[in-house]
């Protein structure tokens, strides 16, 4: 050990030896590097005073500039129990200020942290089973494991993705994590300014393939890592986190004629640990952006998708505007829904990309050739009737406000067009129930795909300005599969 790291020990060492003050006891110092004491709470009814609780102490080269690691054992012989405390894991991992970066000082020492960790103890009042209790992200709701459990289970019914050339298809990544409550919320993006196509809108991670080998879960990680910066590999991710594949869903289509797959990952939040003792996906994970494509990530509460108000009372007495807008079209003689969710957004559920292009700023095409011209959500100056702004939709024609200049300025984002019902399917299957608002009830779009191929649409080769037209889609219609 470094020089200055032995002499500060050995003289705590000698010191502990010698006194301690009550409740406080030395167990086992075999060496400069592990120590282990022991604590008792001697005036606080949640705990027996005779009951001591077992420390252990992990020193580095670096002490005393760098904090110990100090965590609480569990053992069978002697029994020694993990304290209950609201800050204590039920690993025994401490989330105590002194003993992080910020808070520690190389003035403290192994005596004061123990006096520290005894009077934190002392001073409990909530007879709360451990730190994680409700807090834990790593502890799902009965609703989010039940979700989870009904996407593994789904399997998609066969697919005309395969028959789409390669230049008309394409993959979004719909990525879900569970926050502090247990709830689980999906990953969503505000385009770029500088990107050619719908820059400044909504949409989940995702983009075109590159070849006829990648299947659309590849495809869509590829772009997720491209995009928000999530690692295409396991063992690329902080450690112990890892993302779950999940299912896929029946493939939608855009108006630019791409068939898109929507694949359902898992993003596994690891137990907390003495390496990282909070885990946190908005610290650990989302930040890392690539501001060529992304402006903004920001995350939404999945199950919200099936309702017509925000979830959180508190969210609706506080944040200006309405979750939902919904209202019906005529498209060749077919009703369709236009689900319109305006997501509320704080400084704990949207990260700005660290060098994001101004909004007002003329847009330049800079976006790869492998984004895709997904229709999103909207939030800057696109309207309804654009073509390819939408999915095989019909245009709202007016029935909503035009978006507003700076989409990154607002309270809420907007999550419209296909977005939202790639979206509401989803957390359909996911929660197996019926939103509360009307809606189409099939998924996706594999038989108008179908029909489309069949009457020679979907070409490898894409026509300037080639976009679904009632005459298309009229055609269409009349095709046998």
């Amino acid at each position: 050990m470094a020089g200055m790291s032995t002499k500060r020990l050995q003289k705590e060492l000698n010191n502990i030896q010698k006194s301690l003050p009550p409740g406080i006891a030395l167990v086992a110092a075999p060496d400069l590097r592990e120590w282990q004491m022991e604590i008792m709470v001697l005036d606080n009814p949640l705990y027996k005073p005779d009951e001591p609780f077992r420390l252990r102490f992990t020193f580095s080269p670096s002490y005393p500039i760098e904090a110990p690691e100090v965590v609480f054992m569990q053992l069978a012989t002697p029994l020694r129990r993990i304290p209950i405390h609201p800050h204590i894991y039920s690993n025994g991992i401490i989330c105590l200020d002194l003993l992080g970066t910020q808070g520690w000082s190389p003035v403290q020492n192994v005596e004061s942290i123990c006096i520290s960790l005894q009077s934190m103890l002392a001073s409990n009042t909530k007879d709360e089973p451990y730190f994680d209790h409700g807090l834990n992200m790593v502890n799902l709701t009965p609703a989010s494991k039940t979700a989870l459990a009904n996407l593994r289970a789904f399997t998609a019914p066969p697919t005309n993705y395969y028959r789409c050339p390669l230049k008309r298809r394409a993959a979004v990544l719909i990525l879900l994590f569970a926050d502090r409550r247990g709830d689980l919320r999906v990953v969503l993006t505000i385009r770029s300014a500088g990107l050619k196509n719908y820059a400044g809108q909504a949409a989940l991670a995702g983009g075109k393939a590159d070849g006829l080998h990648e299947t659309p879960f590849m495809t869509a990680r590829r772009e997720a890592f491209e995009e928000i910066g999530l690692p295409m590999e396991d063992d690329k991710l902080p450690s112990g986190y890892s993302v779950e594949h999940l299912t896929e869903l029946p493939t939608h289509l855009a108006m630019t004629e791409l068939g898109v797959r929507p694949c359902v990952a898992y993003l596994k939040t690891p137990e907390p640990s003495v390496r990282n003792r909070n885990p946190d996906v908005a610290r650990d994970i989302l930040p890392k952006l690539d501001a060529r494509e992304v402006a903004a990530v920001f995350t939404a509460p999945f199950q919200n998708f099936l309702m017509d108000k925000d979830m959180d009372p508190a969210i609706r007495r506080k944040v200006p505007g309405e979750w939902y807008k919904g209202s019906w079209h005529a498209w060749q003689e077919t009703a369709w829904r236009m689900h319109q969710f305006h997501v509320p957004v704080t400084p704990s559920t949207v990260y700005l990309a660290r060098t994001p292009l101004p909004y007002t700023e003329p847009r330049s095409s800079i976006g790869s050739s492998s984004s895709p011209t997904l229709e999103g959500t909207g939030s800057n100056n696109s309207t309804a009737s654009q073509p390819g702004s939408l999915s095989a939709q019909p245009s709202p024609s007016g029935a909503f406000p035009a978006d507003t200049p700076d989409a990154l300025r607002q309270a809420r984002y907007r999550v419209w067009g296909m977005t939202a019902r790639i979206l509401v399917d989803c957390a359909r299957v996911a929660y197996g129930t019926e939103p509360e608002y009307e809606h189409n009830n099939h998924f996706g779009d594999e038989i108008l795909i179908a029909r489309l191929l069949q009457i020679g649409r979907l070409s490898p080769v894409k026509k300037e300005g080639e976009h679904l037209t009632r005459e298309v889609m009229v055609e269409a219609a009349k095709a046998k599969i």
